[in-house]
């Protein structure tokens, strides 16, 4: 089978699981704006809700470099498609449909935290496995940072399971966000320009 018509096809799939994440992020954030006492608005909630924005947004980005897989097989297309629906999931479980028995999106999220912190947990494994189907040019050219990159947001999803207090989690969560942009705006100003 031809690389490009397989990867068009991927690509399709993916953009169509991936604009449903953005889609849940930004309806989720407008029914806020709409009803913000109703919807009991929450800095922590918020935090994590730009930082699943900004990831999604990158991911999706970086996620143009699949062009570079040589061959394509059924295996791979199912990791691709499954790290895709994860990311649905995150976004899915930041905006339930019903939030009546929690009151708000910050008793939400901290009553439903260690299912949040366990989805970025599996994200962050995923992406090493999605930078190695990319080849060893995408290892080199994410260098030191991308390891770790890694090993801190496995300490940030550690945290943010067992965290118990609201304030420690809106620390972790302000930080994690601040760190998110740095890491971005690094890899955008050396990465790519290249």
């Amino acid at each position: 089978m031809e690389t490009e018509p397989v990867f068009l096809h991927i690509r399709v799939v993916m953009g169509i699981i991936l604009g449903l994440s953005i889609t849940t992020l930004l309806k989720g954030l407008a029914q806020i704006i709409e009803h913000p006492q109703r919807r009991g608005c929450s800095a922590l909630h918020l935090c994590w809700v730009v930082w699943t924005l900004v990831s999604l947004v990158t991911f999706w980005w970086w996620e143009f470099r699949l062009v570079e897989v040589h061959r394509w097989t059924f295996e791979t297309y199912l990791f691709v498609i499954t790290y895709s629906a994860t990311w649905f999931l995150l976004c899915a479980l930041l905006f339930p449909e019903d939030l009546r028995e929690y009151g708000s999106y910050g008793n939400y999220l901290m009553q439903r935290r260690r299912w949040i912190f366990g989805v970025i947990a599996i994200l962050t494994l995923l992406d090493l496995v999605d930078t190695a189907i990319k080849g060893g040019s995408r290892w080199r050219l994410l260098g030191e940072a991308y390891p770790l990159h890694t090993v801190l947001m496995l300490i940030v999803a550690a945290l943010g399971w067992h965290l118990r207090s609201t304030r420690a989690q809106l620390g972790l969560a302000a930080a994690t966000l601040a760190y998110q942009l740095g890491y971005f705006a690094a890899e955008y100003f050396t990465i790519g320009s290249e």
